[in-house]
């Protein structure tokens, strides 16, 4: 297995950003290009699965690769949920602000603690409501812009267009209250981390005056 296979595959999302952004604001009849949005946000959740499968599988795991796997979710994810909260999925757009708002800046400030904990050479691994969470942005997004596209299309499907935008809707608004919890938890291993690393470098100091 080439080495640097999960990097590639990281390396990949970054790279699908632009296209998707692209494709999904291009004017193209039929929501083709909304389709072939959806399509590459697919193959891009699906590298997120790949690179990390692969690089534990075969030993394969780098600081690189742990770094850029971190923003390249970031990149993809984020900018998917912008393109489909302001393109209408959501009618009010303080709410569509506050979604983003809330998303935007738990990732700042858990990169923040991030960094300082590493600095101290803590490392705090991530919690279960921080994977969740990315689940359930990831599934809304891509909700969203089946319902997008096919609203472009012009597709008659009666009860099962309500179907699909209200599970969207639901799924964002779990994943964005999951953003808030993982946030808190978050914070709170990580003060008792560099709480307990800055004791235990006092007891050491001390036993070796």
């Amino acid at each position: 297995m080439n080495k640097n296979v999960p990097n590639i595959l990281t390396m990949a999302r970054i790279a699908f950003t632009p296209l998707i952004i692209l494709f999904f604001m291009l004017p193209i009849q039929n929501g083709v290009g909304v389709f072939v949005a959806l399509g590459l946000y697919i193959i891009g959740c699906i590298t997120d699965f790949l690179d990390g499968k692969i690089a534990r599988k075969y030993n394969l795991i780098s600081d690189f690769g742990k770094f850029m796997d971190q923003i390249a979710d970031k990149f993809i994810t984020t900018t998917a949920i912008i393109l489909v909260l302001f393109a209408g999925c959501v009618t009010e757009n303080w709410i569509a602000v506050l979604i983003v708002l809330i998303i935007v800046l738990r990732d700042i400030l858990v990169s923040g603690i991030r960094m300082y904990a590493a600095s101290k050479s803590i490392v705090i691994a991530a919690d279960i409501f921080g994977k969740i969470k990315s689940f359930f942005l990831d599934i809304s997004a891509m909700i969203f812009m089946l319902y997008i596209g096919l609203k472009a299309a012009n597709a008659n499907l009666g009860l099962l267009s309500y179907i699909i935008y209200y599970t969207g809707l639901v799924l964002i608004i779990i994943g964005t209250a999951l953003c808030l919890a993982s946030c808190v938890n978050y914070s709170v291993k990580a003060v008792k981390a560099i709480k307990n690393a800055d004791k235990n470098k006092e007891q050491n100091h001390e036993s070796n005056a």
